[in-house]
Parts: C-alpha cells; structure tokens; sequence
C-alpha cells in the first residue's frame, strides 16, 4: 500500500486498482439522470441557464392579445417606422451623442442602460444620467433591474419624456453578474416575466425590451415568446449568446435573429455586426427584422448611419474623425455631458489616429478634462494627419518612379 494507505496494485490493463474504482465510479455518476459535468458544475448557474426549460404563458393568461399587437404596431409606426437605431450604451449614448448621431442619419436612439433602484433613490443620478430635449425622439429609455416594483417606480419617473421604457436583458458584463441583471436573468424566467407583465400593465407608454440568444435555437424562439406574451411591444435581439462578449471574434447569429422575427407578432430590431450601412441594409434584408441596433461601430463612426456616406463606412477625408469629434464637443456645449463621458469619445474616435501619433495622445491625457482641451487636440491631429497622408503620398510616388 503507497503512502495514505490507498491501493496501488496493476490490475491486468496495467490501471491501478484506485483508478479503476474511481473510473468505474465515474462511469455510475453519468448514468446517473442528474449528473451535472465537472466542468460545468463549477459554474451551476451556467448550468442552470443552459438546461432549464423556458416557461410558456398560456393563451388565456397572454398579454399579446390581437388589441396589444395592433398596438405595438401603432406605436412603432408612430415613431416613423425606424429603422437606424443607436443603441444603448452605458455612459456613451447620452443626449450629446444621440443628437450627433441622429443629425448623421440615426432615426431612433435609446438612453444609456440607467440603474432602476438608483434612479429611484437618486435625484443626482438621475439628473446625470437622464437628460433629453424636444428634439430628442424617438427615444427608448433602458433600464436594468430585478425587481418589479423598483423597475416600475422608475420608468414612471421618465415615461412623460420618452416614447417607450426597454429592459436590459442583454448585458453579459461581471457587473450584471453581480448586481443580478442584463442578461444573467436568463435564469430566472419568473423575474423576466414579472419585470414585463408588470410595466405593460402600469405604464402609460410601451414596454421593449434587449436579449441575447441563447446557443440553442429552440430555447431562443421560446424565450423571445415568453416575452411577448409578457407584454412586450417591441424586441430587440443581439444574436450572440451571454458568453460571446468579444464582438469583434464572434460573428452575430442573424439566422436566429431571422427565426425569431418570423415567430413573433411585435416588431423586432436586430443587433449585431452592424459596421456600416450596407451592413445595416444587408441585415434588414435577411433577417426581414424592422430596423438595425448598432453600438461600437457608431462609437468610431457616428456618421454609420449616414446615407450621404460611403456605404461601406469608407472616411470622406483621412481627418474625419476629428470632424466628428468637434461637432460632437459643439453639442457638448449645448447639452451638458460630463467628462468622463467626453473623453470616452474622443479616445473611441480618435484611438487609431492616437496609434499614430501616441505623443499627441500622452499629452492630451496629462490634462485637465475640457471640451476646449479636446478642441486643440482634434485640431493639432487634422494638421498631422494632412502631413502624414501627404508624405505617404510621396513616398509612394517615389517608389514607384523607382519601379
């Protein structure tokens, strides 16, 4: 006997008797009807999210009655049918960038994802956080929650100022984890239930609301079902699943998104790898979906949506991004935008041209945040950026003299 006193003796396939025993206990743990592998019972509720059933609402309990329907239709309608929609994103789809985006060819946008209990409790929040104008529309306010009551005390705070309130169930960051929201309520149909059923049933204007798919398809046409039937009048979906969080190595599941659309009655937007228009236009088309979300993209482009553009997202001139970045900071100075938002942009639009001259960039961030700061800075990189481009020009030119 080794040491600890278990068993080391070769049985005839040269296996040690306790690896035998532990491979033959193995074996009677996967027969058995409940078994959870091991390297998902590390992660049970990535389990749980992959394995339990989504619940369906019966008929008779359904909220998507032929009279919600026609009105989920007449609300998008309402609206102008939009098809180029900004999606929401946390600090960056605030008033000043929804109104760059919209003077480029965005026909609806959605507030930033606001904190249901915090902008319930918080008048600081919400004055940061919320802030709209006239021109403002149409516009879908996203809140995050988990719990009715809470969600519903906030979206009646804004429901005089937007056209409908969206719930994230989308969001597949650590914080959503944490706080128990986004898109780590696929867990808990109940609660995705309650959240929809509860607006739809008490507020003045439509409830939307944001998913993810799940990998499988089946569960996926369920869940954007159960939805509608909770009363949803407009879905949009992102076509990845909670785990693909890198965009840009994972390609959207539009075939899902396109199933999802034939199976509902409400309108339904898409999201996902919408990196320009002919994207956009490219998704409409194969999905059959009534309008496109796009986020990163229109972070290095606001002008994505831009029919007076290339198409395909091409710059009309090399300095562009600087162009947009000062339109941007002229809206800034109409609509007050804090400046930790600010600087987000100038760094989402000008961090490839900051790759090329990273000096510019290291002395932009040893500054005090301004608006006039980012001003010169925009400034200064259109004059280097000329400079470059012409000097590849010419040394182009050279070589191919040379040739």
């Amino acid at each position: 006997a080794a040491a600890g006193g278990h068993n080391t003796t070769n049985n005839n396939n040269g296996m040690t008797t306790a690896a035998a025993a532990a491979e033959q206990a193995a074996k009677k743990r996967k027969q058995d009807p409940n078994y959870i592998p091991a390297e998902l019972s590390k992660k049970k509720a990535h389990y749980k999210y992959m394995t339990e059933e989504i619940p369906q609402i019966p008929k008779e309990l359904s909220l998507a009655t032929p009279e919600r329907i026609a009105k989920a239709w007449e609300f998008f309608r309402g609206m102008g049918s939009p098809k180029w929609h900004v999606a929401p994103m946390v600090d960056q789809s605030e008033l000043a960038f929804r109104m760059l985006c919209r003077k480029h060819g965005a026909t609806c946008a959605y507030t930033p994802m606001l904190h249901a209990r915090l902008f319930s409790e918080g008048e600081k929040y919400r004055k940061e956080h919320f802030t709209t104008c006239p021109e403002d529309r149409p516009l879908l306010t996203q809140f995050c929650a988990n719990d009715p009551q809470i969600l519903l005390d906030a979206a009646r705070r804004v429901e005089n100022d937007c056209d409908a309130v969206d719930i994230n169930f989308g969001c597949p960051q650590r914080i959503a984890k944490k706080g128990n929201y986004g898109s780590f309520l696929m867990e808990d149909m109940d609660t995705v239930h309650k959240l929809v059923s509860t607006l739809a049933r008490n507020l003045k204007i439509p409830v939307t609301c944001k998913i993810r798919i799940f990998p499988e398809r089946e569960k996926t046409l369920q869940y954007a079902k159960m939805i509608q039937d909770s009363g949803c009048s407009l879905l949009a979906v992102h076509g990845r699943t909670r785990e693909q969080k890198r965009c840009s190595e994972i390609r959207a599941d539009w075939q899902m998104i396109k199933e999802v659309k034939e199976l509902l009655d409400i309108p339904v937007l898409a999201n996902g790898d919408i990196r320009h228009l002919q994207d956009a236009k490219d998704c409409l088309a194969f999905t059959g979906c009534d309008g496109v979300l796009s986020a990163e993209p229109l972070l290095m482009n606001p002008a994505l949506f831009s029919t007076e553009r290339s198409p395909t997202g091409e710059p009309p001139c090399p300095e562009d991004p600087c162009n947009l970045l000062l339109e941007y900071l002229d809206l800034c100075e109409v609509y007050y935008t804090p400046q930790r938002m600010v600087r987000a942009h100038v760094h989402k639009l000008l961090g490839p041209w900051f790759n090329v001259f990273p000096d510019v960039r290291m002395r932009m961030n040893n500054e005090v945040s301004t608006l006039e700061l980012y001003r010169n800075v925009a400034n200064e990189l259109k004059g280097l950026i000329r400079n470059h481009v012409a000097e590849q020009k010419a040394q182009a030119t050279v070589e191919t003299a040379a040739s």
